[in-house]
């Protein structure tokens, strides 16, 4: 299945990340306060596990199911972030994402979750997403929120060092379509 090169959802655009992105993803990744809140960020961030990243990201969308998309402001597509979906056997289908800081509270993360969850539920097939984030991260939750998603338990895990609290989201195909018609 051939996925999109771009999804476009005001006030942001989706698309395939290139390799002139690496030192803007660097910059953005290497902000503690971002690497801190997510699981797969490492810190120190550098050039090369930038490119690293990316070229892994096209791959992704290259082959599918499971993409990984630049989150840029529509105005100006500047890369503000990341989203992908990834999936494991044990643990079903997952969203993830990462915001640059100085983007937070402009409601980008929402528009870009919105969107992948609609490209999940309507061109992957995907019959349930979850989500998870740290407990001291409430505006991951009011995404999660935001997206029809519910939560449906916490817990703790290893987060860098630190056993931590985790709040999990989950939302089927039924509660998308119930949530986007809501909004």
């Amino acid at each position: 299945m051939s996925l999109p090169r771009r999804i476009a959802s005001p006030p942001i655009l989706l698309r395939v990340f290139t390799l002139a992105d690496a030192p803007r993803v660097a910059e953005l990744c290497g902000d503690w306060h971002v690497a801190q809140m997510t699981a797969l960020i490492p810190h120190p961030y550098s050039l090369e596990m930038a490119e690293s990243f990316i070229n892994a990201c096209r791959e992704a969308c290259d082959r599918g199911p499971v993409p990984t998309y630049a989150i840029a402001r529509a105005e100006d597509e500047a890369l503000v972030g990341a989203i992908g979906i990834t999936s494991a056997p044990e643990a079903g289908d997952s969203l993830g994402y990462w915001i640059g800081r100085p983007y937070w509270g402009n409601g980008y993360a929402t528009a870009a979750a919105r969107a992948m969850l609609a490209l999940a539920f309507s061109r992957l097939g995907i019959d349930a997403m979850t989500a998870i984030h740290l407990v001291r991260n409430p505006a991951s939750g009011r995404v999660m929120a935001k997206c029809g998603m519910s939560e449906v338990r916490r817990e703790m895990r290893d987060h860098r060092g630190e056993v931590e609290e985790f709040r999990v989201w989950s939302i089927d195909a039924a509660g998308w379509e119930r949530a986007a018609q809501r909004s």
